[in-house]
């Protein structure tokens, strides 16, 4: 038996063996990951954790921290369990990846009402490599929490369990504040489903978007994403959606579209098309106002890939019973399961080497001062406090600088690259 017609007959059943399947490739396919190191950001939030502690109230110091509160939950509970080991940390996140997987799922056999069809979207959404940073990013996993309280809000408002619903949105609230896209996605629901709008039964989510608005608004003012312009509204807003758009859908969408119109007996509709098309658009709206590169990051299009392989499903599920289904069905997985392990691991790794390299050489010597010259992140605090990880190091000990001309009776450390590592000169 063939590979394709294996996957084929798992395809065909009605019972949960795909979303075994599923289940079992969205794991594998990050498989990778579980050796890396923690990278950037994720320092900074470890240290926020101790600030936490003892101020509980920190994060609306530093906005737009305060609406990332689940992920610091998530590292505060296993940094004290498994202090600043990296791989359980990834495990968690991979087995959320997972568990947004079947989410997915329940949530797609509600509203295409077709096993089948939701079944091959969640297959495809499982190894998706295009979001990859959601999940082998462990500050990034604001994205992966974000999708799951999404879909548990989603799940909830189908079933018309509104209270539930308003309970997992306001979780989703704290996840990431672009939750606030949820109330659109529940439109669209109502819409797709009973072709109505019933105004009152949104009560229920007005009530933790006052909340989130509130919030927001006091805190606007030393919100370093708008403050340093990281997020500025303007035209330029459309450029983002355009280019990010394209990114996301290239080349797969087309090559779908292509396979759909040649290969069913009946091509696709372009109305229903654009309306996939355009849910993705909203799931970005909060995304686009982005300032300093002209595209999405990666880890914000977790979102936007379910939607976009749920329309992947819905285009090829017309056309199952050929040789070419079963083809592009094998090429999707083993191409993005092999970039997720060939390409990705790889730039992972190396976007955690100047920091997993950093606690290396600081575990070698006795706590001192510290010059870190020709960092590789641009923000000094990332340096410090990856040094909490050395044992006896403290951030006070560390500093980032050009030149390392001050450093006249310390430990200088230069970076190079992935490779060289920290060039190693002690000034005594």
């Amino acid at each position: 038996m063939d590979h394709g017609t294996w996957i084929m007959d798992h395809l065909k059943c009605r019972d949960r063996k795909l979303i075994f399947l599923a289940c079992a490739l969205a794991a594998f396919a990050y498989l990778p990951i579980l050796n890396n190191g923690f990278i950037a950001d994720d320092y900074v939030i470890l240290k926020r954790i101790e600030i936490l502690k003892i101020h509980p109230l920190y994060l609306y110091q530093v906005p737009p921290e305060n609406f990332r509160f689940v992920s610091y939950l998530i590292f505060g509970f296993f940094k004290l369990l498994v202090g600043y080991q990296a791989w359980p940390f990834y495990a968690f996140n991979i087995a959320l990846h997972v568990t947004n997987v079947v989410l997915l799922w329940r949530l797609l056999r509600i509203i295409l009402d077709d096993e089948f069809t939701a079944q091959l979207a969640v297959l495809f959404f499982a190894v998706f490599q295009a979001p990859q940073e959601a999940v082998m990013w462990l500050a990034a996993m604001n994205e992966t929490t974000l999708l799951f309280f999404t879909l548990l809000t989603l799940i909830a408002w189908s079933r018309k369990r509104y209270g539930a619903a308003a309970l997992a949105y306001a979780c989703a609230l704290f996840s990431k504040e672009s939750a606030v896209v949820v109330t659109l996605l529940a439109l669209l629901l109502d819409l797709y489903k009973e072709k109505r709008f019933v105004w009152r039964r949104y009560i229920w989510l007005a009530i933790p978007t006052a909340a989130f608005a509130a919030l927001f608004l006091a805190t606007v003012s030393n919100n370093f994403m708008l403050t340093s312009r990281t997020y500025s509204f303007g035209p330029h807003a459309l450029l983002v959606l355009g280019k990010s758009l394209h990114r996301l859908l290239w080349p797969w969408f087309y090559i779908v579209v292509v396979i759909a119109w040649l290969a069913a007996r009946k091509p696709p509709s372009w109305r229903r098309v654009a309306g996939y098309v355009g849910a993705i658009a909203v799931v970005m709206l909060p995304y686009i106002f982005i300032a300093y590169q002209t595209s999405i990051p990666s880890r914000q299009l977790y979102l936007a890939s379910a939607v976009l392989m749920t329309m992947f499903a819905v285009l090829l599920c017309t056309i199952t019973e050929t040789s070419i289904f079963k083809l592009f069905v094998v090429v999707f997985i083993a191409f993005h399961v092999g970039y997720l392990w060939l390409r990705k691991d790889k730039q992972f790794e190396e976007r955690a080497a100047p920091t997993t390299q950093l606690v290396n050489v600081l575990k070698r010597y006795p706590p001192q001062h510290a010059v870190i010259r020709n960092f590789a992140y641009p923000l000094p605090e990332i340096a410090t406090s990856a040094a909490l990880a050395a044992t006896g190091w403290d951030p006070s000990l560390i500093s980032v600088s050009d030149t390392g001309t001050d450093c006249h009776d310390c430990l200088l450390l230069d970076w190079k690259d992935p490779i060289s590592g920290y060039k190693v000169v002690e000034r005594r």
